[in-house]
């Protein structure tokens, strides 16, 4: 095991191996994959299993490609829609977990999210980020 193990390592030597975009075409893939086992429409089917090769050539080209400038600039373009969506995520799992202490609303102004205390009544609420007062009922 282990000599096969050198093996891949000496292959892979100037290759690009894996990133983030390469994550995200992995994910992809095996979300597909799901998708293809589940769905039984035979037109589908098929529009799903090229999507799952497209899938995996792509991270297979990326992976193995000794061009790694190239593939570092198609990764720093992908960041900032990984990031935001990450942001996006994180902020959801938050509002999840707190949702039975606190409430997360939108500044009218600058729609910055704001978090106040899920308390019933009328609130005036300060806005952090653009200094705003608007009142809010929860």
């Amino acid at each position: 095991m282990r000599g096969l193990m050198q093996r891949i390592a000496i292959f892979m030597q100037g290759r690009y191996g894996t990133d983030k975009l390469n994550n995200f075409l992995f994910l992809l893939f095996i979300i597909i994959w799901f998708l293809n086992i589940i769905i039984f429409n035979p037109i589908i089917s098929i529009i799903l299993d090229m999507l799952e090769l497209i899938a995996i050539a792509l991270f297979l080209f990326r992976a193995l490609s000794k061009n790694i400038t190239k593939r570092s600039a198609e990764n720093r373009k992908f960041m900032p829609f990984y990031n935001a969506f990450m942001r996006w995520f994180r902020l959801n799992v938050k509002k999840f977990k707190e949702r039975k202490y606190f409430r997360y609303i939108k500044c009218p102004s600058c729609k910055a999210q704001l978090r106040v205390k899920n308390q019933k009544g009328n609130h005036i609420v300060r806005c952090p980020r653009c200094g705003r007062e608007f009142k809010k009922k929860i």
